[in-house]
């Protein structure tokens, strides 16, 4: 049987989770051992916010048991919660883990030395290009990595007899809209360029550069900008941003190899620290582009790009076309699954979203969905293996995440991500994609459209729940809870006329509380409402199967259904005086409660006329009242 090794990894950081799990697959796949990533997008400027809560809740999908060894990426968590939650469960299960770049009290560890790359990027700045005047923007003050980098700006420039003040140290939260206000803040103070604004990662980078050049500065001839991490987006971005690489590629492999290590019983010496690199880039002045292969090159990256986009644009589209009516569970799950059974490019060939249970049930506020964690039992309503359609299935939990992989032979990654609402969890979708779902982040993309989906879809259910209540109340009566005459016209005319025209029988019945104004004037119309709530249970409760019932008028009702074998007038009738009798004995009514019928058997072929139909009924329901109450004043009929 293979292994299963669980990742935790928040994905803002897409280029880091795609080299990493590059890293990590490609030894997986040597090895023979399942990867099942766990990817959250909690957010850092969202602290204690219910989306976060939400995104954390994937962590506890999985129970720990059921893996072989884990890894956690721990420096991409954005809550404190996240790393106390993943560490604790890991060492209460007693599974081996190893974390990479952030030290872990009791767990093994990889990372990047953050120095090095850092140190020698601020050496080339200051000896190369002789700067002077740096301004820093860090991440969160006191965060493990940044302070570190932060160190080695601060032991490069005192080696080199550069000032590097206090008010040039600037801490934002790792994202460009941060960063770009503290560097105007601080230009706005200062009036003057600074030599250099080293970031410490490339996002901020492109951002100071972005907002410079919104300024009217260039990069690098006014003021040079370098950056950390050598990701895509500075790499890709014009000017190239000068940078420090960490070989995150060659981290995951080494995380995975020393991680079987050790479920292999072998003792693992950690922390091991990978060198980090610095390169040059177009940002501080060095290899800027000149050639024109080089310059065609970029634009066909950006073409293809566009070309990506456009297509995931198209394909986000297809889904909300899928789902934009769907009312039902059964609708839900045929439009998920034949949608992406033609278009699977996204998300692999064999996919899942798994809902909870009360998915398609609602209570005030939501009171029935769970604010963290899952249920035993997830409605599977898409489901694709090896790109064909599953059938729609209620499974456990731990039978849906582990089904696919259990099936093959091969070893493969398994992508979990969370479905949520304002906190409150619906549900989880797999994708078996490669890790470059991860690029540009259209993983992230990919959740956000779906969680709006299946908000979208309980939009709906719930739109439709609340549309059939209301034309409920509008065509029923609220004393007795059956149709009002609304509803006949509605519902119960409309049944008489197709059963005539489909060649049926349609039976028509009138059914007439007997000395009504009695009750109310001699006992109360407390008593009379009693009467006709007695009255309209017992017609529904004896009523054949398919048949309807109205209150017609003030205690008159009218009944409809299709005549079959064993049902007729007359045994209908009789059915509902002996059980009227029954219940008013039951309850010991102080009042003589009878009700007259009547009714007739409309002949096949014969023209539906509604009013020639009740006509009839009408004049057998009064032979009976007349009968019934010639009976009670004891009167003798000829």
């Amino acid at each position: 049987m293979k292994k299963r090794i669980a990742v935790f990894v928040n994905g803002w950081g897409s280029d880091y989770l795609q080299e990493i799990l590059h890293g990590i697959c490609g030894r997986a796949k040597s090895a023979n051992v399942d990867i099942f990533a766990f990817v959250n997008y909690s957010a850092f400027a969202e602290t204690n916010s219910d989306n976060n809560y939400g995104e954390m809740n994937i962590f506890k999908l999985p129970e720990m048991e059921d893996f072989d060894g884990a890894i956690v990426m721990a420096n991409s968590f954005n809550m404190q919660e996240e790393i106390d939650y993943v560490s604790t469960k890991l060492t209460e299960a007693g599974i081996p883990a190893i974390s990479i770049e952030y030290d872990l009290e009791g767990f093994a560890s990889i990372g990047s030395d953050n120095y090095s790359g850092m140190y020698d990027l601020a050496e080339h700045m200051i000896q190369v290009h002789n700067v002077k005047n740096i301004v820093y923007i860090g991440g969160p003050r006191g965060h493990q990595e940044s302070s570190v980098r932060l160190q080695a700006v601060k032991d490069v420039a005192r080696e080199n007899n550069v000032e590097l003040p206090s008010e040039n140290i600037l801490y934002s939260d790792w994202a460009v809209i941060r960063s770009q206000e503290l560097m105007k803040e601080w230009f706005d103070e200062h009036k003057v360029l600074p030599d250099v604004v080293i970031c410490a990662n490339d996002v901020m980078a492109k951002g100071i550069c972005e907002w410079f050049m919104e300024q009217g500065y260039k990069v690098p001839e006014d003021v040079k900008v370098t950056g950390y991490d050598c990701v895509r987006i500075g790499r890709e971005f014009e000017p190239a941003i000068t940078t420090v690489t960490h070989r995150w590629n060659e981290m995951g492999d080494r995380a995975l190899r020393l991680l079987l290590e050790k479920m292999g019983g072998k003792e693992v010496h950690t922390p091991v620290v990978m060198k980090t690199g610095f390169v040059c880039g177009e940002s501080c002045g060095c290899q800027m582009v000149s050639s024109r292969i080089e310059l065609q090159a970029r634009g066909r990256m950006a073409l293809g790009k566009r070309m990506d986009a456009l297509r995931a644009d198209s394909h986000f589209r297809h889904i909300y076309l899928a789902v934009r009516k769907v009312e039902t569970v059964d609708d839900c799950s045929y439009a998920l699954s034949h949608l992406f059974a033609s278009e699977n490019w996204m998300v692999g060939r064999d996919f899942m979203i798994c809902l909870e249970p009360q998915f398609f049930y609602f209570e005030e506020n939501d009171e029935n969905l769970r604010m963290q964690g899952y249920s035993e039992k997830m409605d599977v309503v898409c489901a694709l293996k090896d790109g064909e359609v599953r059938e729609h299935q209620v499974l456990n939990r731990r039978e849906a995440m582990f089904r696919v992989a259990q099936e093959k032979e091969e070893a493969g990654i398994y992508i979990f991500v969370p479905i949520h609402t304002e906190g409150k969890t619906l549900g989880f979708a797999m994708l078996t994609r490669d890790a470059d779902i991860a690029e540009d982040n259209y993983l992230y993309i990919f959740t956000r459209h779906i969680n709006q989906y299946m908000e979208q879809i309980r939009r709906n259910i719930k739109l439709a729940e609340l549309t059939k209540k209301l034309t409920e109340l509008s065509v029923t009566d609220v004393l007795t809870g059956v149709y009002n005459r609304a509803g006949c016209e509605k519902l119960i005319y409309p049944f008489l006329q197709e059963c005539q025209q489909t060649g049926g029988q349609g039976i028509v019945m009138i059914a007439d509380v007997d000395r009504m104004k009695t009750i109310n004037d001699k006992f109360g119309h407390g008593n009379g409402d009693l009467a006709l709530r007695i009255v309209s249970a017992v017609l529904k409760e004896q009523l054949p199967s398919g048949f309807v019932v109205a209150r017609f008028g003030g205690d008159e009702f009218f009944i409809a259904g299709r005549s079959s074998e064993g049902v007729s007038v007359d045994s209908i009738i009789e059915d509902i005086t002996r059980q009227l009798a029954a219940e008013s004995a039951r309850r010991q009514i102080p009042f003589e409660l009878t009700v007259s019928l009547g009714g007739i058997t409309m002949e096949k072929g014969e023209p539906f006329v509604l009013e020639k139909c009740l006509q009839k009924a009408d004049e057998y329901m009064y032979a009976a009242k007349r009968k019934r109450h010639a009976q009670i004043d004891g009167i003798a009929l000829n």
